[in-house]
């Protein structure tokens, strides 16, 4: 039941009742200021824990935002960027609710101190009140005691003064009395909203900061979603990586396979090495002999032998210096002239005595004793090969079939190539399908002969199988280089130039396969096999490493990444030579054939830089790095082009530049009029300078060369014996040599890489960031500037803030 109203007529009257009501207004606020109190004090250890709270969870988010791991290899891929940067922007998710914490514990304090001002103020204030108003009511008691005592024989003077005074008193009691209650029912009504109006402020601000962090929940929603997809690829790879790693452990740990295999050591130096490991040197000392044990490594090539004491149990060099020897010969030591097992005597050059060593086992013996070229006999394991895998027209039959049938019922198949068959179908359907008798008889159609799981693994056998891997030992470290480019244009660019260096049957099978891969993925939503995918399945397939070991196992992730490439970029890396910005349009395809296909020179190797001859260089030592993945410093100017004339430069045919242009030019003429080389191989490109590398185009008879060379270039059928003659008109004169019905010749169109940042001040100019290509680069008639096209659009490019690549 609620309290009852204070009339200020009853403070007139002061009854009992009055009284009553009084103090249970009194009451009622003493109640609400204690359970405010016994608030506060709850509310701040709310607060204090909160913010202990906050401090640990800042110092939790800064340990993630500091936490650094490092991968294996000595770059990382994207996703392992990815998954390395994520325990930063997890610390940075939480230091941002943390700052949101703060900022509601300032208020949460704020609102907890008016909260005891109004207890203190407000309700501690009636106490005073409560006292005086005691006070009061004691003193007109005593008041009307006296004044009821007075003698009635009294004279009345002295009575009306004491009238006059009671009147007084009882005047300002009355007046005390009201105040008071008006202050009790103020604050009675005060606290409805003084008080709640703060609470109501405190979980405003309390339930904002929940707030916040529901919507840093929201960013972190899309990013864990994408990272989650990021792991679950990492673990893909990591689950096929170990089955390789497991296996090479397996073949490691077999003692039959430790010796040889396919004519090679397993286990073969690093460093460029030819042998290394541990070996035991006898020493003689004066009562005998001992046996230090010595980490050693050989080099062939110089016979350098090298011997460093070694404990592996204490972890300590016994001296810190590497003793190098250089070996004359080295023998086996007979068993009936030591006590030991598995010895072998080593002379050296500027001593001596014999070096005597013992190897761990007879096999290692052998192993060190065929490095050295010992007199020891070696038996080598004979390598076989199989012609039942081989880049030729039956393993294209076979695998256009095998792709024909995957294409026709099973490319919604789950898990295609992922899924493994069974051994003994993959092997009975490989050697009828590359047998020349049975081939025929083979039908793929059938679902219940072959499987698809069976056909699917038969291709990546063949492919595995090949005597080497079908995009090469060669290029296999440069592929990997590429991949391991920072840019993503630069990875593209940098595949798609050694793609069309591997031999042509290779392009062609690779071409094969990755059309067939990229279909496969367009049913991604069927079979579940996106492009990460295929590219775990592929990338050991297509590039495995010549040398099995952990850190080749380690670089199939940037195996996969090439093999991701290729799908992703398939039009523009088969559909279109290096040099050239976009493919050719045939119809519903965007290709080039074939046998239209330049081969790539060694003129361009990824990852490695290259250098340019200076206009004013007298040799190819003075040069200055013209590709590199960070470009040199930007020049001082605000981005403006120095001027200088053209510069035509092929990195694999640069020469000195000593001598005139003129003497050049001459040369050239004379050697054309002589003859004009024509390749027999389509995919072969003409070198018509030797090694004189491209011109300057400095006079009339360089013109004209560079216009022989367009229409020889060109495949013109009109370059015959006339054709030729006429070259030494052109070099005469042009005016009136070139006849009228003749075509004239197309700017030659070349790739650029930008060095610098440049802002285009009109629309004529490009704007571009460094390390970025610019295709369709010829002369321009503006002095300084070539004309160039970058993401669609042609405009102009400053000289001197580029590079040809091309």
């Amino acid at each position: 039941m609620g309290l009852e109203p204070l009339e200020f007529a009853e403070c007139l009257t002061d009854s009992p009742g009055f009284r009553e009501k009084l103090h249970d207004h009194e009451k009622e606020l003493e109640r609400t200021s204690k359970a405010i109190k016994a608030l506060i004090g709850d509310g701040k250890e709310v607060l204090a824990a909160s913010k202990n709270l906050g401090k640990a969870c800042k110092g939790f988010a800064q340990k993630l935002k500091d936490f650094k791991f490092e991968c294996i290899g000595e770059k990382l891929t994207d996703d392992e960027a990815r998954i390395a940067g994520s325990l930063s922007e997890f610390g940075t998710l939480i230091a941002n609710v943390e700052e949101e914490r703060e900022r509601m514990l300032q208020q949460a304090q704020e609102h907890f101190t008016a909260l005891e001002a109004f207890r203190k103020q407000q309700i501690n204030s009636i106490k005073d009140e409560k006292r005086q108003f005691d006070k009061n009511t004691a003193k007109i008691c005593q008041s009307l005691e006296r004044y009821l005592n007075l003698k009635a024989k009294m004279n009345d003077n002295t009575l009306q003064e004491a009238d006059a005074q009671l009147d007084l008193e009882i005047r300002g009691f009355r007046e005390a009395s009201m105040k008071y209650v008006l202050k009790v029912q103020e604050v009675q009504e005060r606290k409805k909203f003084d008080f709640i109006e703060t609470i109501l402020a405190f979980m405003y601000s309390l339930f904002t900061f929940y707030h916040q962090g529901y919507e840093f929940n929201i960013e972190l929603k899309d990013y864990s979603q994408n990272l989650q997809k990021t792991l679950q690829k990492t673990r893909d790879s990591f689950n096929s990586q170990k089955e390789y790693t497991e296996n090479l452990m397996l073949k490691m740990l077999d003692n039959r396979s430790q010796v040889y295999e396919d004519g090679k050591p397993i286990t073969q130096a690093k460093g460029g090495c030819t042998r290394e490991g541990y070996l035991y040197l006898m020493e003689k000392k004066a009562l005998g002999t001992t046996w230090i044990k010595h980490y050693c490594w050989y080099k062939k090539e110089n016979k350098e032998l090298h011997i460093l004491p070694y404990n592996q149990v204490t972890g300590k060099l016994s001296q810190s210096t590497t003793e190098k020897l250089t070996m004359t010969s080295c023998v086996r030591r007979a068993s009936q002239t030591i006590d030991k097992r598995f010895c072998f005597d080593v002379q050296v050059a500027d001593r001596t005595d014999t070096l005597t060593f013992q190897a761990m086992s007879e096999s290692d013996r052998r192993l060190w004793m065929d490095a050295m070229d010992g007199r020891e006999p070696v038996y080598i394991k004979p390598k076989t090969t199989s012609d039942d895998s081989s880049l030729d027209d039956i393993g294209f039959q076979f695998v256009n079939k095998c792709i024909k049938a995957i294409e026709d019922r099973g490319l919604e198949e789950n898990g295609l190539y992922r899924v493994v068959g069974v051994n003994s179908k993959v092997t009975k359907l490989i050697s009828i399908g590359l047998d020349v008798k049975k081939r025929e008889k083979m039908n793929l159609d059938d679902n219940t002969q072959f499987e698809i799981k069976t056909i699917t693994s038969a291709i990546k056998n063949y492919l595995r199988s090949l005597p080497e891997p079908l995009m090469t030992y060669k290029f296999h470290s440069q592929f990997i280089q590429a991949a391991k480019q920072e840019a993503k244009t630069l990875r593209i660019h940098d595949i798609h130039t050694l793609v069309h260096k591997l031999p042509e049957k290779n392009f062609e099978m690779l071409e094969i396969i990755i059309k067939h891969l990229k279909t496969v993925s367009e049913f991604q939503d069927k079979n579940l096999m996106t492009v990460a995918n295929l590219g775990v399945c592929f990338g050991p397939t297509l590039m495995k490493a010549e040398e099995e070991t952990v850190a080749a196992i380690m670089d199939i992730k940037f195996l996969n990444i090439v093999v991701e490439i290729l799908i992703n970029n398939y039009e523009k890396i088969f559909g279109s030579t290096p040099d050239e910005p976009e493919m050719l349009n045939t119809g519903d395809t965007k290709m080039v054939p074939n046998s239209k296909r330049t081969i790539i020179t060694d003129r361009f190797t990824p990852g490695v830089n290259h250098t340019m001859l200076s206009a004013n260089t007298q040799s190819p030592t003075t040069s200055q790095p013209v590709y590199a993945n960070k470009a040199p410093p930007p020049p001082t100017e605000k981005f403006r082009p120095i001027e200088k004339p053209i510069e035509f430069y092929n990195p694999a045919m640069a020469e000195s530049s000593s001598g005139s242009s003129e003497s050049i030019n001459s040369s050239q003429s004379n050697h054309l009029s002589n003859s004009i080389p024509m390749s027999e191989n389509p995919r072969k490109p003409v070198n018509m300078y030797g090694n004189a590398g491209v011109p300057e185009y400095g006079n009339v008879n360089a013109l004209a060369n560079r216009f022989a060379l367009n229409i020889a270039g060109a495949d013109n059928p009109m370059l015959n014996s006339s054709g030729l003659s006429m070259t030494g008109s052109l070099t005469g004169s042009l005016t009136g040599s070139i006849a009228s019905n003749q075509t004239k010749p197309r700017p030659i169109k070349r790739t650029v890489r930008t060095l610098y940042r440049c802002e285009a001040e009109n629309d004529s100019e490009l704007s571009f960031e460094p390390n970025q290509l610019i295709f369709n680069v010829r002369a321009s008639k503006e002095p300084g500037w070539l004309e160039g096209q970058l993401n669609g659009k042609t405009g102009l490019v400053p000289e001197n803030y580029v590079e040809y690549i091309d």
